[in-house]
């Protein structure tokens, strides 16, 4: 017998969506956020609260924040693996402890609620992707650890599948890389995951900046098929998301 439960999605929509994006480049303010902001949509902007000016340097995304965007936690020092380095002696995951992890995630959560204080729930972002610190015998998740701090946390997963919110391992969420995506191809997995009723989660960083770029066409290409599409399409920020599945799970017995 197939187990019957209530629709996970806000009124008549079919999938979710969370557009994301990483490292709070000066394209996003510049191009991302205001064209967001006209369409009416809220996406989730990770960032590395570096240095002792941090709050100065993070100051216009207050802004971003009052705007209803999600500010999530990317830690403060974005420790990615060593292996991208040749360089036996430098410094990363593999070098680090849940211990020092945990620190830096605590820590860089603290420094972003100063800049979002009335966000009620914050998600956390995978430097790098990457859930894991140590190597070899030491090698251990830090999943629990982000568990422990935040609703969600942003990985990245099995293209091209999305996240089934029965299922979504909510701190270690898949997401698609959109990084030199057309247009045509980021609309096409998001109605995957209409077909589907997944929560489709998509990263970006820069726009027409940095080696993960984007186009600004693409993006826009998009946001404007989100906002024509809005009554069957939930495009929200992941904490929002990651906080409807928790309430679903709990009304339907999950």
């Amino acid at each position: 017998m197939t187990r019957r439960w209530t629709p996970c999605w806000p009124g008549e929509c079919l999938a979710a969506i969370s557009l994301t994006f990483d490292d709070g480049t000066p394209s996003q303010l510049k191009i991302a956020v205001p064209m967001l902001n006209k369409a009416d949509l809220q996406a989730t902007f990770y960032l590395c609260p570096r240095g002792d000016d941090y709050l100065e340097k993070l100051a216009p995304w207050r802004e971003v924040a009052r705007a209803g965007h999600e500010i999530g936690n990317h830690t403060v020092a974005h420790p990615g693996p060593r292996a991208f380095r040749d360089d036996p002696t430098a410094r990363g995951l593999e070098t680090m402890t849940l211990a020092d992890i945990e620190k830096d995630i605590v820590e860089a959560k603290r420094r972003l609620q100063q800049i979002a204080p009335d966000q009620r729930e914050m998600s956390f972002c995978y430097p790098c992707y990457q859930e894991h610190g140590g190597s070899g015998p030491t090698r251990q998740s830090y999943v629990p650890v982000v568990a422990r701090h935040h609703i969600a946390g942003r990985g990245k997963g099995e293209f091209p599948f999305g996240n089934y919110p029965s299922t979504v391992d909510l701190h270690y969420a898949w997401s698609w890389p959109a990084e030199r995506m057309p247009g045509s191809q980021m609309v096409g997995l998001v109605e995957a995951c209409v077909a589907r009723k997944w929560w489709g989660i998509l990263t970006f960083h820069g726009i027409h900046e940095g080696h993960l770029s984007g186009a600004e066409n693409d993006f826009r290409e998009l946001v404007n098929y989100l906002q024509a599409n809005h009554s069957r399409i939930w495009t929200a920020p992941v904490a929002k998301v990651a906080r409807r599945i928790l309430d679903w799970r709990q009304e339907n017995g999950i």
